[in-house]
């Protein structure tokens, strides 16, 4: 039965537009980590890009980095802290 399988479905009946827009699916949905680092501005962004690469086609290395790049709020959304002396009242 898988022999059939196999002989009824091959890259031959398949145009080079689809499985190049599979490939591209794939390969976007593997750098999804990285995006999001870059996109969110992570201070530790190469370094999720690189694990990424290295580790992202296992499961468990997309998964790490992808919950890494979402640990840091950003650039844009961290709050700068208030010096101390600020909001004190000075005669």
């Amino acid at each position: 039965m898988m022999d059939e399988w196999v002989r009824t479905w091959t890259y031959h009946d398949q145009s080079p537009f689809t499985v190049s827009l599979v490939f591209l699916v794939f390969f976007i949905i593997s750098f999804i980590p990285a995006i999001v680092a870059f996109a969110r501005k992570h201070r530790s962004r190469w370094t999720i890009s690189v694990l990424n690469v290295l580790l992202g086609w296992t499961v468990v290395g997309w998964v790490v980095t992808l919950v890494w790049a979402f640990s840091y709020p950003g650039e844009k959304a961290r709050k700068e802290p208030i010096p101390a002396d600020q909001g004190q009242n000075h005669p």
